[in-house]
């Protein structure tokens, strides 16, 4: 899992459903984890155990919003926050 995007996608009844690419997903015991994560959250898996990226996250977020303004004609500029 190297270099990959995996981006939560959902959490429903104890099951962290994660994106690995636009085709495949899976899923993963919350309690199996070890951190905790919210939908939307980029995770970095080393030596077994995933974590967080919060770098990621926030990039993610910022290119999603963008997209989400440009596309309903909003303007960006003003949506740092």
């Amino acid at each position: 899992m190297k270099n990959e995007l995996l981006i939560v996608e959902k959490i429903e009844d104890g099951i962290v459903t994660v994106e690995k690419s636009e085709k495949e997903s899976f899923d993963i015991k919350i309690s199996e984890l070890g951190c905790e994560v919210k939908e939307g959250d980029v995770l970095k898996c080393e030596n077994g155990k995933y974590s967080v990226d919060k770098e990621k996250t926030e990039e993610l977020r910022k290119v999603s919003i963008y997209l989400q303004n440009t596309a309903f004609g909003i303007d960006a500029s003003n949506s740092d926050k």
